[in-house]
C-alpha cells in the first residue's frame, strides 16, 4: 500500500503503466511512415530528422520545468494536464495535410512526454521505497510496449483506413483511455501535501556538483542519443535497403517489443546480481556489435539483430533509470536528480536524429551512419564505471 491509504498498490501501478503507454507512441508512430510524409511535402532526411528531434528537444527544456510546475498545480493534476496534452498531441495529426501541424503535434508530444516522464521516479521513490526496481521496470516496459505497438500497427491502420493521418491520429485513444484512469484514481482537484514538497526545488539545486550525478546523466544521455537516432532511421533504412514499408513497420515494430522484455527483465537482474556493471557494460558490447552487423550486413539475420540492439539499448538505459530512484534517499533527491538528467539527456540526443540525416544528405550512406552510433555507443562504458551498487547522490 503507498501512502495514498485510498488507493492500493496494484491499482497505482496500473494506472502508472497505462500512463506509459503513451509516453513514446506520438514518437515511434511517425518512422514507418517517413517515406510517405516526404512524398506529401518534399521534405529532405535533415527535415524529416529535426522532425524526431523536436520533440526530444521540447522533453529536454521541459524536464527543467516540471518541479516548478508541480508544486504549483500539484503532481496528480500536472500528469493529468501532460495527458490532455499527449491527446492533443495525436489527434491533432488528423490535420497533418498541413505540414506545419506535424511540428506542432511534435513539440505537445514531447512536452505532455516531459511533464508526466519527469515525475515517476519521484512517485516511485516516494510511494514505492521497496520496490524500486520493479515498479521502474514495470513502467518502463510499458513505455515500450506502446512504443511498439505504434510503430508496428501504424502503418497496417494507415492502409485500413487508406489515410496516414488516421495511422497516427488513433494513437490519441490510448491517451483518452489513461487520462480518464488517472482522473478516476488520483483526482485533479486534489493536491498531496508531499507534492509542494517535492516541486520545490530550483534550478541551482540541482547537483550540478555531483560527479556521481554527472556520470549517470552522462550514461543515459549516450544511451538515448542512440536510441533516438536509431528511432529515426532504422524503418527509413529498412524501406531504402529493399523492405517494403509494412515489412520495415514490423521489424521496426520488433526493435521496439525486445525493449519490452529489456524493461522487464534487466532491473530484477541488476538488483540480484553482485556484478551489475558487468552486465551493465556487457549491454553496450552487444549494442555496438548490433549496430556494426546492421552498417556492414544489413540483410544478416537483421530480425535478430534488432531483437538484441532494442534488448540491449533499452536494457541499459532501464538499469540506467531505475539508478534516479535507488542512488536517491528520498522523493525530493529523486526529483531534482531526474530534471539535471533528463533535460540533459533529452537536449544531447534531440540533435542524433538531425545529425544522422544530414550525413545521409551529404553522403548518401547508411553505413557511415551506423558504424559513427556504433562508436558513440562504445562511449558509454568509462561513464558507468563509477556507479557501483550502494552509491547515494545527495540532490
Amino acid at each position: 500500500m503507498s501512502r495514498r491509504t485510498s488507493t492500493p498498490a496494484w491499482l497505482l501501478l496500473a494506472t502508472l503503466a497505462l500512463v506509459a503507454l503513451n509516453l513514446r507512441a506520438v514518437l515511434t508512430a511517425i518512422p514507418p511512415l517517413t517515406l510517405e510524409i516526404q512524398q506529401v511535402t518534399g521534405w529532405n532526411d535533415t527535415t524529416m530528422g529535426f522532425l524526431t528531434t523536436l520533440p526530444v528537444i521540447v522533453m529536454g527544456l521541459a524536464a527543467l520545468i516540471v518541479p516548478w510546475l508541480a508544486q504549483r498545480l500539484g503532481r496528480p493534476q500536472t500528469v493529468w494536464l501532460a495527458l490532455g496534452i499527449l491527446i492533443l498531441a495525436s489527434a491533432g495529426r488528423l490535420a497533418a495535410g498541413v505540414p506545419i501541424v506535424l511540428f506542432i503535434t511534435a513539440f505537445l508530444g514531447g512536452l505532455g512526454i516531459a511533464l508526466a516522464s519527469g515525475l515517476v521516479p519521484a512517485i516511485v521513490r516516494e510511494d514505492l521505497p521497496r520496490s524500486t526496481g520493479a515498479a521502474t521496470g514495470l513502467w518502463t516496459a510499458s513505455m515500450f510496449t506502446g512504443a511498439a505497438l505504434a510503430a508496428a500497427l501504424t502503418v497496417p491502420i494507415a492502409m485500413a483506413t487508406e489515410s496516414w493521418q488516421w495511422g497516427l491520429a488513433i494513437w490519441a485513444l490510448p491517451a483518452i483511455a489513461a487520462f480518464l484512469l488517472w482522473t478516476f484514481v488520483e483526482s485533479p482537484y486534489r493536491r498531496h501535501a508531499s507534492d509542494r514538497t517535492v516541486g520545490a526545488i530550483s534550478l541551482r539545486a540541482l547537483p550540478w556538483r555531483q560527479p556521481l550525478a554527472w556520470a549517470l546523466t552522462a550514461y543515459l544521455a549516450i544511451n538515448s542519443l542512440v536510441f533516438y537516432t536509431a528511432l529515426a532511421w532504422i524503418a527509413p533504412s529498412l524501406d531504402e535497403r529493399g523492405w517494403t514499408s509494412e515489412e520495415g513497420g514490423l521489424l521496426f515494430g520488433l526493435f521496439t517489443a525486445s525493449q519490452i522484455v529489456a524493461a522487464l527483465l534487466m532491473p530484477w537482474l541488476a538488483q540480484r546480481l553482485p556484478g551489475r556493471r558487468l552486465v551493465w557494460a556487457a549491454t553496450v558490447v552487444v549494442t555496438t556489435l548490433c549496430l556494426l552487423s546492421l552498417a556492414y550486413t544489413p540483410g544478416f539475420l537483421t530480425f535478430l539483430v534488432l531483437f538484441f540492439f532494442g534488448f540491449t539499448n533499452a536494457g541499459g538505459f532501464t538499469i540506467g533509470l531505475s539508478m534516479l530512484s535507488e542512488f536517491s534517499p528520498d522523493a525530493p533527491s529523486a526529483a531534482r536528480l531526474t530534471a539535471m538528467a533528463f533535460s540533459i539527456t533529452y537536449l544531447l540526443a534531440a540533435i542524433g536524429p538531425t545529425i544522422a540525416g544530414a550525413l545521409l544528405d551529404a553522403a548518401g550512406s547508411w553505413t557511415l551512419v551506423y558504424v559513427v552510433l556504433a562508436i558513440v555507443a562504445l562511449a558509454q562504458i568509462p561513464v558507468l564505471l563509477p556507479l557501483r551498487k550502494g552509491t547515494v547522490i545527495r540532490a
